[in-house]
C-alpha cells in the first residue's frame, strides 16, 4: 500500500512539474506578445499623431508629407491621371476617324470583298 501512495504522489509531482513548466513556457510568450504589441501601439500613435493633443501633431505629419514625397508622389499621379485622359481622347477620336475613313472607302470600292473570300 505505501509503495503504490509513493507511485502515486510520484506522479502527480511529475505532472504537476510538467504543467508548471509549460504553463511558465506559455506566460513567457504571453509576457512577449503584450511587450510587442504596446511598441506597435507607439510606433503607430507615433505616425499617425496624438489625438488627443488636438489633432496637431497628425495635421503636422500630413503637412509635411504633402510638402516633400508624398506631395510629389501626389503630382505625379495627378500627370498621369491627366495623361491617360488626353490618351483616351485621342484614342476615341482615332477610332471615330478610322470609322469614317472606312466607310469612305466601301463607298469608293463598292465592289471591295476581303481577301480571305477572293
Amino acid at each position: 500500500m505505501e509503495v503504490q501512495a509513493r507511485k502515486f504522489y510520484s506522479q502527480r509531482n511529475m505532472y504537476l512539474c510538467g504543467f508548471t513548466l509549460f504553463l511558465s513556457l506559455i506566460l513567457n510568450r504571453t509576457y512577449i506578445n503584450i511587450l510587442e504589441l504596446l511598441r506597435l501601439e507607439e510606433k503607430v500613435k507615433q505616425y499617425e499623431g496624438d489625438k488627443s493633443a488636438g489633432g496637431k501633431d497628425a495635421a503636422k505629419l500630413t503637412e509635411a508629407g504633402s510638402v516633400g514625397e508624398i506631395g510629389r508622389l501626389k503630382k505625379e499621379l495627378e500627370r498621369k491621371d491627366r495623361d491617360l485622359q488626353a490618351m483616351k481622347k485621342q484614342s476615341e477620336g482615332l477610332q471615330k476617324e478610322y470609322g469614317n475613313l472606312s466607310d469612305q472607302y466601301g463607298k469608293a470600292n463598292p465592289d471591295a470583298t476581303p481577301k480571305k473570300d477572293r
